[in-house]
């Protein structure tokens, strides 16, 4: 076997080897289907993102869709907007639909509304179907003291240059309510205000709610109004009960006071009538004494000091009951 032969036999081998191992780094599914799609993608440019882990298919898919709906992107473009943490195929197919709405969204709008974590297709269509933001009830008080109870509507439709930038639809709903209740409070009478639920859809354009806002204010419509309270005779009603309350708080404290003053007497009578049993108590003592002494002459002189005792008892007992008749 000559030279050239051996030569061609490993350059063949090579060739082979060459492409067993393009065969095995190609990303074979995604490549067949940009390929058969006529969206040409280089096979060494498939291998480079497969080897630096890209979500090849998607990246491949989203190149597919932007050349079938004459999307103006690379996909070096895709392949960035990939490495940076975004979505290429949900920025194709949301510039496809803001292409067939008709709207005007640039490429650096959409990779940035993507990097913030909203869906693109999402923001086409609150783009195309306005948000409707329904306020809590609101209720204030006019300045004849009747309390107005209002249901509003807002709705809001997207402001594309001030998406990224501006204030969100909480903040709106705040700046709704704050001139909802400051137009009730300026109102001199509720009635008049209930009467013509326009004047709060006024106040609140008139207000500016959507100003530095991501959604402009398309229309404000009240949902119901009526009168409340009258919050004047309540306050009124409530400072009589408050009254009456401190009223009975003041009569059982001196009644608490009375009674406490009924028990410290009586705590000290019986204090007093067992220190007279007590003296008492002393008494046979001191006679025994006395007659030991012959102070006494006998027992005898000792019965009739209790009968005396005994008797003067009695007479003041009548007394008191005569007093009392």
């Amino acid at each position: 076997m000559n030279a050239g032969v051996i030569v061609a036999i490993v350059l063949v081998g090579l060739i082979f080897i060459f492409l067993m191992i393009l065969f095995i780094l190609m990303p074979r599914k995604a490549f067949f289907t940009v390929l058969f799609s006529g969206a040409y993608v280089s096979l060494f440019k498939s291998i480079s993102m497969k080897l630096r882990k890209l979500n090849v298919d998607e990246i491949f898919n989203a190149y597919v869709l932007a050349k079938k709906s004459h999307i103006s992107i690379s996909i070096y473009d895709l392949e960035i907007i990939s490495t940076s943490g975004g979505h290429p195929l949900k920025i194709v197919e949301g510039l496809n639909a803001a292409k067939n709405a008709k709207l005007d969204f640039d490429m650096d709008f959409v990779k940035a509304v993507d990097i913030s974590g909203r869906e693109v297709l999402e923001v086409v269509r609150e783009c195309i179907n306005p948000k409707i933001v329904e306020l809590p009830l609101i209720s204030s008080v006019a300045q004849d003291n009747w309390e107005v109870n209002v249901k509003v509507s807002l709705t809001l439709k997207v402001d594309i240059k001030n998406f990224l930038s501006g204030v969100t639809e909480e903040t709106i709903s705040a700046r709704a309510v704050e001139a909802v209740v400051t137009k009730i409070a300026n109102t001199e009478k509720a009635s008049f205000l209930v009467s013509k639920p326009q004047l709060i859809d006024k106040a609140i354009f008139d207000a500016g709610i959507d100003d530095d806002s991501k959604y402009e204010l398309v229309s404000a419509d009240v949902i119901h109004v009526d009168l409340g309270i009258n919050r004047g005779l309540s306050a009124e009603k409530e400072q009589i009960e408050k009254n009456r309350i401190l009223s009975a708080n003041q009569l059982e404290h001196r009644r608490l006071v009375a009674v406490a003053v009924e028990q410290e007497m009586k705590a000290k009578a019986e204090e007093m009538r067992v220190k007279v049993i007590e003296k008492e108590a002393e008494v046979p003592k001191a006679v025994v004494e006395a007659i030991r002494e012959g102070k006494m002459k006998d027992v005898v002189d000792y019965y009739k000091l209790q009968n005396l005792q005994a008797d003067t008892e009695m007479r003041r007992h009548l007394i008191g009951k005569n007093n009392k008749s």
